[in-house]
């Protein structure tokens, strides 16, 4: 029963995380009464609406997304409006054309938008996908002065843009919102958290998990756990964003994948059983250069990249935070139940490594 159990935790989480939400990249140049457009929109995502794959082999060709570029561009421009001061704005296709992204192979659309006046304050609504994928974001980098950026979700729809420059703060929030919806979709940053603070009111003893008395010591084993992995990852974040060090982002998520494994690992066959923090600074090296790879896609501007690096670490962290707040008191009620113990401790802990296990090898 227990291994009945435990396959069918790990197809179920298989399942629900084999791919992470989607985004499209938008960048907006305003020049005159013209904003200059161009957009890139995941093949994949595209392939799940239009079908662009049209022998089934499994791969997206050049040619099978020309023989589709006019469905695609009406399908696409359905989604997007811009309008000014109550007037819409017409937009212009020019072409289309294919390229890489952290996550894959990406359809670009290069366009104009022709607006009545000189553009300055605009009013965009965009929908792409959000009717099949609720966690998906439009992310708009308006080039310019300010080299800002917003995003768009399918609660916020509809956004009022400025070409003018904005201020720090503005984009310090805008990569704050991002950095903390980056770790409420990712799937392998939340599993490796999860791995991490399973064992925190349990403790290794005798070669048996005991739970712990009190919880001072289950936060204070946490607190060292996620500032070890904070500090690691800023450190790697910061090194990728300004340009020291560049690794290749496929290999990146491929160690990702397999830090994740050996967190959970961890668990069931214990490797460090009172050393989880210089696990989670070791691993979250790592980390710090799969989160960058997302903030490259969003567009961060050289000039303010600081600000965006600043606000996308504090989203990170806040996310996490808030993981932290609500599963420790959680699991520390639940310590010496045999749900915890044996529900989420070794079957959560197991279907984790299952699903880190077949994310290497997908990524590879």
């Amino acid at each position: 029963m227990k291994l009945r159990a435990v396959l069918l935790c790990c197809l179920f989480a298989a399942n629900a995380w084999a791919h992470k939400a989607s985004d499209s990249y938008l960048t907006l140049t305003q020049k005159g009464s013209e904003v200059v457009a161009r957009w890139d929109i995941a093949l994949k995502d595209l392939d799940g609406e239009l079908d662009l794959d049209a022998d089934a082999d499994g791969k997206i060709l050049w040619s099978e997304v020309q023989a589709r570029q006019n469905e695609l561009m009406r399908y696409a421009f359905s989604h997007l409006a811009l309008s000014q001061g109550g007037t819409a704005c017409t937009s212009r296709p020019a072409s289309l054309r294919l390229t890489h992204h952290s996550d894959g192979v990406y359809a670009v659309l290069d366009f104009s938008f022709a607006c009545a006046g000189e553009v300055k304050d605009v009013s965009m609504a965009y929908s792409l996908l959000f009717d099949v994928d609720a966690q998906h974001r439009g992310l708009v980098r308006l080039a310019g002065a300010g080299d800002s950026w917003v995003s768009f979700s399918s609660d916020e729809r509809t956004r009022a843009l400025t070409f003018e420059e904005v201020s720090r703060a503005h984009q310090i929030w805008e990569a704050f919102t991002s950095g903390v919806h980056h770790i409420a979709i990712g799937a392998d940053h939340l599993c490796f958290l999860f791995a991490l603070l399973l064992p925190s009111v349990l403790r290794r003893r005798n070669g048996q998990w005991e739970s712990v008395e009190k919880l001072k010591p289950a936060l204070l084993e946490v607190l060292k756990v996620v500032t070890s992995f904070t500090v690691a990852h800023s450190i790697t974040l910061g090194l990728a964003a300004f340009d020291v060090i560049r690794p290749e982002p496929k290999w990146v998520e491929v160690a990702i994948a397999a830090s994740v494994a050996l967190a959970a690992l961890n668990n069931v066959w214990t490797l460090l059983p009172e050393g989880r923090w210089s696990l989670a600074f070791g691993l979250g090296l790592l980390h710090g250069f799969g989160f960058v790879n997302a903030m490259q896609d969003l567009g961060a501007g050289a000039t303010g990249i600081w600000a965006s690096v600043l606000g996308f670490n504090l989203g990170v962290e806040a996310g996490q935070a808030a993981i932290v707040a609500v599963f420790v008191p959680i699991a520390f009620a639940l310590r010496n139940t045999k749900l915890y113990r044996v529900g989420f401790f070794k079957v959560g802990s197991v279907a984790i490594l299952c699903v880190a296990v077949w994310w290497v090898f997908e990524r590879i």
